[in-house]
Formats: structure tokens, C-alpha cells, sequence
């Protein structure tokens, strides 16, 4: 039996899912997520770097939680989750607003959702992905 880890558990039961620097993603909207924060991240000076944790597992009240990613930056923690069509309905929103509620209760400072079916184009990945520091680094 080898290493045990927690990343990407799930996933790496699932045949064909994207991997990149040995980080696993559960489809191409989180990778190219993941391929967007890396540019960010080659960008900031060194004092000033991001974290990127991809598909890492938290225990927050009452459940375990993997969110899409966990970002780390200028001392803050903030999670940003990737929605695709299954996000869709009433039921779907009240377990996100959940869950988005447990994580900011357990110490993340800021929680955004990027729905894919508003991204049309990689600059507008680029601009939330902006967004999305400027509103964790000034937290």
C-alpha cells in the first residue's frame, strides 16, 4: 500500500480526468481554471505568490467538503467553485448557500462560484479569476 492522500480521491477512480503538474481535476472547466490561476501565480512577484490546492478534502461541521479549489493569498483563504449545468435548480442553490455558509463559518475568508454557462471565453476565466484576489487580498 503506498502513500495514503487525501487529493483528489474521487477523481482519481475516474477514468480520463485531466491531470496537470500531478494535481488532478474533475473535468476541463476546473483545468482550465487551474491553467489561468497558474499564469497568475507565474505573474506575482515572489513575496506575493498564490496557493493552489485543487480538489483538496476539509472537515467542516458535520461533513467533509472538496471544494473545487482552495487559494491561499496575502494570508487569506478563499474558495472558488466551479458550477457546470448540474448546478441548476432550487434544491441544488440551497446546498450550495450551505455550503458556501460552512466553509466562511470555518475560517475561509471569501467564497466565489464560476458558472461555466456564463464563460464564454478565457478572458472572462481570467477576469474573475482577477476578481475573485482582489476581493480575497483585500478581505
Amino acid at each position: 500500500m503506498g502513500p495514503s492522500s487525501n487529493h483528489a480521491r474521487k477523481v482519481r477512480l475516474e477514468a480520463n480526468h485531466p491531470i496537470e503538474d500531478d494535481l488532478h481535476f474533475t473535468n476541463e472547466w476546473e483545468h482550465d481554471v487551474y491553467r489561468v490561476l497558474k499564469e497568475k501565480q507565474a505573474a506575482l512577484p515572489d513575496d506575493e505568490t498564490i496557493g493552489i490546492m485543487p480538489l483538496c478534502r476539509m472537515r467542516v461541521l458535520g461533513s467533509t467538503r472538496e471544494p473545487d479549489f482552495l487559494i491561499t493569498y496575502k494570508g487569506r483563504a478563499g474558495v472558488i467553485e466551479v458550477d457546470g449545468p448540474h448546478h441548476e435548480g432550487p434544491k441544488r442553490a440551497s446546498d450550495d448557500h450551505s455550503r458556501t455558509r460552512l466553509l466562511l463559518n470555518a475560517g475561509v475568508q471569501w467564497v466565489d462560484r464560476l458558472d461555466v454557462r456564463d464563460t464564454k471565453n478565457r478572458a472572462e476565466v481570467e477576469k474573475f479569476v482577477n476578481n475573485f484576489l482582489s476581493r480575497l487580498g483585500r478581505r
